[in-house]
């Protein structure tokens, strides 16, 4: 165990809580790196959509790592470095970075305008539900609010997300423009995804202080091939983790604040704010709110200026996480007279998550509506019948236990080995005859492109993160961070736990899926929470590299 000496015990417990945190961390990236560096998990059938696994090319992908980092380095230490001459006339670095923001921007813009045009994505099955959930209570149709004869009271979960829905279908509906909603909604999407990357760059730029760091993350981003194409997924993904970056980046802003001052509070209320709705959107948000609480706990330990709003805040956190969607619900079934069930239990979802799947292990087989339907919707039963369950694949995992090491691999790979996070099944449906070129993307020859270019895109995205993890372990104090412009004056926020604060919760939702109900696209969202991870550890890894060279030059 690692001593800190001539510190109290909160400072004891933080550093114990941040050393443990590191280990944990460089050990989950490490692992991702292996398997991603390794294994290509991936679907060709669209029809049955079994996931396959594949061993890579080991030399293969280290080329293509190298090569592709190189060129990633390249363009961003030019849209970072000094101040150059073009005609007589000089291009200052923030120039160039606010010219780099701008044409990624636009590039995501411009991406999801042609996927909406030619891709002709549109909202299918439970996403089609939801939609058409919320076209019936803009038009005033209160019908669907009932405790049988209706979606909501199978997954009343997804009644924040009508809710949204609802909203957007409104005004839409103002327009005099005859064309289904779902077109807006997309554009929407479009533009979430920009704030995305926006809010994402500033969290960067708060952690790090580095314009190479936020360079690259944008340069990333802007790369990031399931991240385009989910654009045109209308479903809860991308609204949620829009509010959960905003949410995220008003808490590091109050958490890089040495001591509590008036604008704390609005900085504290709107982090609330945001990560409530991100919940709403998206009830899997919770395992973000609960990285929160546990950052926020543990720096109440050292920030004693601010300790009373850090618990409050995460007091808070949970009690509006936990009471959005009940309040939501209850408001409908204020406004319709009637009322939606207590849906599906979340015993049957543990239940499946320990099953196979035609899919993949874990994955939806039905189990958890077929229960609860062939019960009557009767809670009790269909929790009696999912224990069952549960306790009959334990028992055949102890009997089997090479079994169960085989089914719960398989389950990971499948999930955090697809380079591509289900990006084609989930926005495979479509309103007409779709472009030639997608429709090669999704099931044609262009699909095995696809797959090859997202597995090395995340063999980047492992690696950058595990660096990150490892040279934060390797670095006891903050003034060793040679790439800070004034290391001295970092704040503590920057320097501790919530530089972890997204790895957390990309650890929680690991465990979180293990046990529950598995796919490749609830990853997605922890793929983009990784990626300003990635972009500081490539940075200090070309950096530790360009050191090491220089150093046997000079010798």
């Amino acid at each position: 165990m690692k001593h800190f000496p001539n510190k109290n015990f909160p400072e004891k417990l933080y550093q114990f809580s941040l050393y443990s945190v590191q280990l944990l961390m460089l050990l989950f990236t490490g692992i991702l790196l292996v398997c991603g560096f390794l294994l290509t998990c991936f679907s060709t059938n669209m029809e049955t959509q079994e996931v396959l696994t594949k061993w890579d090319n080991p030399f293969l992908s280290f080329f293509g790592i190298v090569l592709s980092g190189l060129i990633f380095l390249f363009l961003a230490a030019y849209a970072s470095g000094k101040s150059v001459a073009i005609n007589a006339h000089f291009i200052p670095k923030h120039s160039r970075q606010r010219f780099l923001r701008l044409f990624v921007l636009c590039w995501c813009v411009a991406c999801g305008i042609l996927q909406i045009l030619f891709s002709k994505t549109v909202p299918a099955a439970d996403a089609y539900s939801v939609y058409d959930i919320a076209q019936s209570l803009a038009a005033g149709d209160t019908a669907v609010i009932h405790p049988t004869d209706s979606y909501l009271s199978y997954y009343p979960q997804q009644i924040g997300l009508a809710a949204f829905w609802e909203l957007l279908i409104r005004i839409w509906n103002l327009i005099p423009i005859d064309q289904q909603a779902y077109h807006f909604m997309k554009i929407i999407y479009v533009i979430l995804g920009c704030v995305i990357i926006l809010f994402q760059e500033k969290i960067v730029h708060i952690l790090w202080q580095d314009e190479r760091t936020d360079c690259l993350y944008l340069l990333l981003a802007g790369a990031n091939c399931p991240f385009l194409m989910y654009t045109s997924f209308l479903y809860g993904e991308i609204p949620s983790f829009a509010a959960i970056s905003i949410g995220f980046y008003l808490l590091l802003r109050l958490l890089t604040e040495k001591t509590a001052s008036r604008s704390a509070y609005g900085l504290a209320a709107g982090s609330l704010c945001f990560l409530t709705l991100s919940v709403m959107l998206r009830k899997n948000s919770l395992i973000y709110i609960i990285a929160a609480v546990l950052v926020l706990l543990c720096s109440a330990f050292l920030q004693q200026g601010k300790r009373s709003i850090l618990l409050l805040l995460a007091g808070a956190y949970m009690i509006c996480a936990l009471m959005i969607l009940p309040g939501v619900q209850k408001l409908y079934e204020y406004r319709s007279g009637s009322t939606i069930r207590s849906g599906v239990p979340a015993t049957s979802y543990f239940a499946m998550g320990m099953q196979e799947s035609s899919r993949a292990n874990g994955w939806y087989n039905g189990f958890n509506f077929n229960t609860y339907q062939s019960t009557g919707m009767n809670t009790e039963a269909t929790i009696a019948i999912s224990r069952q369950a549960i306790e009959e694949r334990l028992s055949y995992f102890r009997e089997h236990p090479d079994y169960m090491v085989r089914f719960y691999t398989g389950k990971f790979l499948s999930q955090w080995v697809d380079g591509t996070y289900a990006c084609r099944q989930a926005t495979l449906a479509t309103f007409g005859g779709r472009n030639a070129f997608f429709t090669s993307l999704y099931e044609g020859n262009h699909s095995k492109y696809l797959v090859a270019y997202c597995n090395l895109y995340q063999n980047i995205l492992y690696l950058g993160a595990f660096w990150f993890c490892l040279t934060s372990l390797r670095r006891k104090r903050p003034s060793q961070d040679s790439t800070a412009s004034n290391p001295a004056d970092i704040a503590p926020a920057t320097s501790g736990l919530p530089v972890f604060l997204g790895l957390i919760s990309v650890f929680g939702g690991f465990l979180f899926h293990m046990i529950w109900e598995g796919n490749a696209r609830y990853i997605f969202l922890y793929g983009l929470t990784l990626l300003p991870y990635t972009a500081r550890g490539l940075w200090l890894l070309a950096d530790s590299l360009s050191n090491t060279w220089h150093r046997r030059k000079s010798s």
